[in-house]
């Protein structure tokens, strides 16, 4: 088990069961970004066009797979401690990672081919 994997035993609490690669992927991703590492944004959007695509090729409705993703971001954020509330704003610092990948997701179901560009 990874580093990240035994600090956060587990962030996957949907339905879906990814892919075991899209899986390590997007936990990495997710906590990088939550973390505030440097560079960390396009891994993650790199990794969320990959599970919008294969959430999409499940059978799941846009709304479903957007409605998922947020409770992921969420999940994963509390189970890393982004949930304290930043100094500057005051919101959870999961909340700017949820918003990006919200709206990503939603680029990449409108237009699949617009997405794939970092």
């Amino acid at each position: 088990m990874n580093r990240i994997g035994r600090h956060v035993p587990d962030l996957f609490t949907t339905p879906h069961r990814f892919s075991t690669a899209l899986h390590g992927r997007l936990r990495r991703a997710l906590v990088r970004a939550l973390q505030g590492r440097h560079g960390a944004i396009i891994p993650l959007r790199l990794a969320v066009s990959d599970a919008c695509r294969e959430l999409r090729a499940a059978g799941w409705a846009d709304q479903a797979a957007l409605d998922a993703l947020g409770v992921l971001v969420e999940d994963t954020g509390r189970a890393c401690g982004a949930d304290q509330p930043s100094l500057l704003s005051g919101e959870l610092r999961w909340y700017p990672i949820r918003a990006k990948v919200l709206a990503h997701a939603a680029l990449v179901f409108a237009d699949p081919a617009e997405a794939l560009t970092p």
